[in-house]
């Protein structure tokens, strides 16, 4: 156990005993705690050593100096800078109330939507304690909802107007995490939609405009119910009782550089304060709010179909009658499995019983077989057909299962599946492959970046596949929405799966150099006999996700030196 680690009961600095874990982030690990003495509960986070230790100690004490005096209402008040066993601490004031993501998933999860009055409350509080900290020159890089803390109070006739009072956490601290460690994080969760795009970059350069971006994903986010990834919709295309002007707001916070997006928080905050006043809401928003769900579903597949029957004209090959049945096909299904998503804690405590390096594959139907749109396709391909497919856990990269490792290849299907049984894992069967291929949005292509992707882009991780491969991660775009490197390229993959009538063979998913635009389709596989080897050939495992909790190997005592005559 790390000295970060601690367990109800236990007491930190010989004062503070612990009373729950709240959360785990780059930072370092957050509890409630009480006061020995005074009774107090105060949030305590033990900051990683890596980041707090005596390297960074004259940091730390410079950080701790300019925020223990900072008072506003939206930053979480710092308490002391203290040390248990050689690792450092701080307090913060408790918060009754909780996360902006669990608040998020609970209006989702009930079928509800926040309305605009409510999302805009706790944007603005957002972006004053932001203000705040950026004058001070301090800027978060990695906001995500799991750090904004959200204590909502119902009021008036009915309960229908929410006062929303917002903290954010840690302050100036994150300040101590590399800029680098806050995007491998983020990445790591397969969330990295909240990341600025220059902060994914090699040479990330912090700023406001990186926290104003983070804000913007989470105010999109709070009134659509999803975040927004790759080329998305605007809010008013998904709600149409939203103001339009919300969409100038998004398009604005939103934009990929960072010198096209509002200069300060307080821009961001003018803009929404603007439309807050001369949009015509009504005081019933919220009411509207929570039966628009019923009224969609009365009309969603009368307007679906009349959309197809408009747009799907026999003998024109445009495309656009393919696109709409695809549109109505991956809505379904992306709504039926974020109701199977569990919590962001639940997710973190699941993959802690499996090895590192593994992304959580949630419960649901997806999208098995080539899209209606799928330019590249096989001609002989089945059509799409809602498949189910239960929680998994998946390699993140090719074995080893490394970032920045070269994949293990020229493996035979036996080979593979001994390589994954030693660490605990099994290999993939090919319905798993696809479905984390394919992400949450049924794309044709595992490109983040262009959700969903329906057309090979070679730019991506489709051009110049050779033999020789390349290193685990190197084509940062390369991935699915659910954090999967490689799938759409680098080497081929084994499956478990084999074909009808063929038990000798198996199905073989992912890149092929030959060509890439048809293979390198999540949809795409071929089978080859199990004994089959080339230098094309790589693997990765899955596990299922209540498997035996993961216990990693003992290490191995070093090889007496040889004796000397």
């Amino acid at each position: 156990m790390s000295k970060l680690d601690f367990t109800r009961g236990e007491i930190i600095a010989a004062k503070y005993e612990v009373v729950d874990v709240l959360e785990e982030s780059p930072l370092g690990i957050t509890y409630r705690v009480k006061h020995q003495k005074s009774g107090k509960f105060v949030r305590l986070t033990m900051l990683r050593p890596k980041h707090a230790g005596r390297d960074q100690k004259n940091q730390l004490l410079d950080i701790y100096r300019r925020v223990k005096d900072l008072a506003h209402p939206a930053l979480a008040k710092i308490g002391e800078l203290g040390e248990h066993e050689g690792v450092a601490y701080f307090t913060a004031e408790d918060f009754e109330g909780t996360t902006l993501r669990d608040l998020i998933t609970e209006y989702r999860v009930e079928g509800k939507q926040l309305g605009v009055r409510e999302a805009a409350q706790i944007a603005l509080q957002m972006l004053e304690g932001m203000d705040v900290l950026h004058k001070q020159g301090f800027f978060i890089r990695g906001m995500r909802p799991e750090y904004v803390l959200v204590n909502v109070k119902r009021t008036g006739p009915r309960n229908a107007n929410i006062v929303a009072k917002v903290k954010l956490t840690g302050s100036g601290f994150w300040d101590l995490v590399p800029a680098g460690v806050l995007a491998e994080d983020e990445f790591a969760r397969g969330e990295s939609q909240y990341l600025a795009p220059e902060m994914k970059s090699f040479e990330p350069v912090p700023s406001a405009r990186a926290d104003i971006y983070s804000t913007g994903v989470m105010f999109y986010e709070m009134l659509t119910g999803i975040a927004p990834l790759g080329t998305f919709q605007m809010p008013a295309a998904i709600r149409p009782d939203l103001p339009k002007i919300i969409n100038e707001i998004i398009e604005l916070a939103l934009a990929n550089a960072p010198d096209d997006r509002y200069q300060t928080a307080s821009d961001f905050m003018a803009a929404i304060q603007r439309t807050m006043s001369d949009a015509e809401v009504s005081d019933d928003s919220s009411s509207r709010t929570r039966i628009w769900p019923i009224i969609l579903g009365g009309f969603a597949i009368v307007f679906a179909l009349t959309v197809i029957l408009y747009l799907y004209i026999p003998g024109e090959d445009d495309g656009k009658g393919e696109k709409a049945l695809d549109v109505v096909l991956r809505n379904d299904l992306k709504a039926k499995v974020q109701e199977k998503i569990p919590a962001q804690v639940q997710i973190e405590a699941i993959l802690r019983n499996h090895p590192p390096n593994m992304a959580y594959i949630p419960a649901g139907p997806f999208a098995h077989g080539r899209m209606n749109y799928d330019p590249d396709r096989g001609s002989a391909e089945p059509l799409a057909e809602p498949t189910e497919v239960a929680a998994f856990v998946i390699d993140k990269f090719e074995y080893p299962n490394l970032l920045g490792a070269k994949p293990k290849n020229n493996v035979d299907y036996g080979e593979a599946e001994a390589l994954c049984s030693e660490q605990g894992k099994r290999l993939c069967t090919n319905l798993e492959w696809e479905k984390a291929c394919k992400g949450l949005m049924n794309a044709v292509y595992a490109y983040e970046t262009s959700v969903p992707a329906d057309t090979f882009d070679p730019a991506f991780c489709g051009d110049g596949l050779v033999d020789a491969g390349y290193p685990s991660g190197q084509l940062t775009s390369c991935k699915s929405s659910y954090g999967v490197y490689d799938l759409s390229g680098n080497f081929r993959e084994w499956t478990a799966t084999a074909p009808p009538g063929k038990e000798k063979r198996r199905y073989v998913k992912g890149g092929q150099g030959g060509k890439s635009a048809q293979a390198t389709r999540c949809g795409s596989e071929t089978d080859e006999s199990s004994m089959f080897k080339d230098d094309g050939m790589s693997f990765r495992c899955c596990r299922n996700v209540d498997a035996p909790p993961y216990v990693p190997p003992a290490p191995q005592p070093a090889p007496d030196a040889p004796k000397t005559p």
